[in-house]
């Protein structure tokens, strides 16, 4: 299943390589589109040390950076990545498309799997979300924070639990299939119409 946690921890697995000598901070940025795919922005600040290693690993050599992250991904789609450093304050962000972070489940409801449990939850705005999480996998030594936004034409986003006490999104908005099947419904009904219109004259000049 797709989660939140799936697509950020294999990011963070690659990209926290030596962040266990103290706690380090790691801020993920989600905005969601009126599909159900994300703009992610990932931005980090690291000590000297970390810095020095990260940066000879994947900071001087971007392309293994993605290559690496499309193989820690494989069922997911991602593209448009972009690096940018800042050598001065041993910090970067990286920035990539994720495509399928949101499903449509059989009651026709948008959902988003966290697969973070008893997450701390803070709602921002009607659409901006604030979660608070520092992964056991890494014995507490990073906290990220993720701040998730969806689209203004989401309706009754909530909070819920599944049935292993982790925090599930879930919202309304329109599937994009049936309004793939409007527009296709609509273009056979004006070919219909303009038909009818051109035989209608065509038998009016007999």
């Amino acid at each position: 299943m797709k989660t939140l946690k799936t697509h950020t921890t294999a990011i963070l697995l690659i990209l926290s390589l030596v962040c266990y000598s103290q706690q380090s901070n790691q801020k993920i940025e989600m905005r969601i589109d009126n599909i159900g795919n994300a703009k992610i922005n990932i931005s980090m600040t690291m000590n000297a040390a970390q810095w020095q290693q990260w940066n000879g690993t994947y900071g001087a050599n971007p392309s293994a950076l993605k290559r690496d992250i499309e193989r820690s991904m494989p069922a997911f789609i991602v593209d448009d990545f972009k690096l940018d450093k800042d050598d001065m304050n041993r910090s970067f962000n990286l920035s990539l498309n994720a495509y399928g972070v949101c499903k449509i489940d059989k009651r026709g409801r948008w959902v988003m799997d966290t697969d973070q449990k008893d997450a701390q939850l803070t709602k921002l705005t009607d659409y901006k979300y604030m979660l608070v999480s520092s992964p056991m996998e890494f014995g507490g030594a990073i906290q990220q924070t993720y701040i998730i936004e969806f689209p203004e034409t989401a309706q009754d986003i909530k909070v819920d639990t599944d049935s292993f006490g982790k925090s599930v999104f879930e919202f309304e908005m329109d599937n994009p299939s049936s309004n793939f099947n409007v527009l296709r419904w609509s273009g056979l009904l004006l070919i219909i119409v303009g038909g009818g219109w051109f035989g209608k004259n065509a038998i009016s000049k007999q």
